[in-house]
């Protein structure tokens, strides 16, 4: 999503004579996210979403195919992935490998819009996903699980910035309290584990499609929900009680928590804002891209989610979320 690989005249044709795409009309580099190189390319067969990864590996590429492809046949709502002329989900490019989705229709919601009918919609959508994906049985371990994040943290401790190494420190007191409160004993299963705004897509006040399932992995359901939680439902500094509760309302249509989901939710949060906000300060923070390669985002939004949930406590997001 980040333009970290521009692809050359020749790249691209090898492309679009791979995919039997027709002829280039227009290729216009996304500079959002942290890890891929993203593009809209617009052809004379139409128009599709190209991502450019060189950190992702051909089984993290087999995993997300086999799951788009049981997720479409279940008719929820997903991105096509289309398929090389061999039948490939993905093509060997310049240094890397590409994937081609098929363009998405709808809108992205902006902050300001989203009511707790929206959110209601979307835990309905988060529910049905985690029931649907329940059979699938490809296998892929979460790539930024409590290790890593650590790893992650322990680097940043001896960054020479201050005021980093100092957050460093606080995110690894609030890991341990997470770890402390995250049993054993949840279900666990195929999980998007990327929930964010602009990864989802809308028509009216339907969901049209979710999409962006390259962290897609088995994890505790749960900690789903609450990177979803931590993500929509949060502004200006405080969690959004009206829209905490939409969510985890159209969630339960789908699978109702069971009381150790219920007791895990505040340290799956937890977790998922001291991981983003640490990788936010490795990916946007220390980044030497400029804003027109790289579309920055605040590690201090999810700083302050961790400082939000630490001083609120277990009891205090139960009762948030109405759970």
């Amino acid at each position: 999503m980040a333009l970290y690989t521009q692809l050359d005249a020749a790249a691209l044709q090898r492309l679009v004579d791979a995919y039997a795409l027709g002829t280039v009309r227009e290729l216009t580099g996304i500079p959002q996210g942290s890890i891929n190189s993203n593009f809209r390319l617009v052809t004379s067969a139409g128009r599709y979403f190209v991502r450019h990864t060189t950190v992702r590996s051909a089984d993290d590429l087999n995993f997300e195919a086999g799951l788009l492809a049981l997720l479409n046949a279940s008719h929820f709502p997903s991105p096509r992935l289309v398929s090389t002329r061999d039948g490939s989900p993905f093509l060997e490019l310049q240094g890397g490998r590409v994937v081609v989705f098929a363009w998405l229709e709808g809108e992205e919601l902006t902050r300001e819009r989203l009511t707790p009918e929206h959110l209601e919609a979307l835990g309905v959508e988060l529910g049905k996903l985690h029931r649907v994906a329940a059979s699938y049985l490809g296998v892929r371990a979460n790539p930024y699980g409590p290790e890593v994040v650590r790893g992650w943290l322990k680097g940043l401790e001896q960054h020479p910035d201050a005021e980093l190494s100092a957050i460093a420190r606080e995110l690894h007191g609030h890991l341990a309290r997470a770890e402390s409160l995250c049993g054993g004993l949840e279900p666990r299963g195929v999980i998007h584990a990327d929930i964010f705004l602009d990864n989802v897509k809308w028509l009216g006040d339907r969901v049209s499609a979710i999409f962006d399932f390259e962290m897609a992995c088995q994890d505790a359901l749960t900690l789903d929900v609450a990177i979803t939680l931590n993500a929509w439902c949060f502004d200006s500094g405080r969690y959004r009680p009206e829209l905490c509760q939409g969510l985890l309302r159209g969630y339960q249509v789908q699978r109702t928590l069971l009381p150790a989901e219920r007791e895990s939710l505040f340290g799956h949060a937890l977790f998922g804002a001291v991981r983003y906000t640490a990788s936010r300060i490795r990916d946007f923070h220390l980044s030497g891209l400029p804003p027109d390669k790289l579309a920055p985002k605040d590690f201090r939004t999810y700083l302050a989610r961790a400082r939000a949930l630490h001083q609120m406590g277990p009891e205090g997001l139960r009762a948030l979320v109405g759970v």
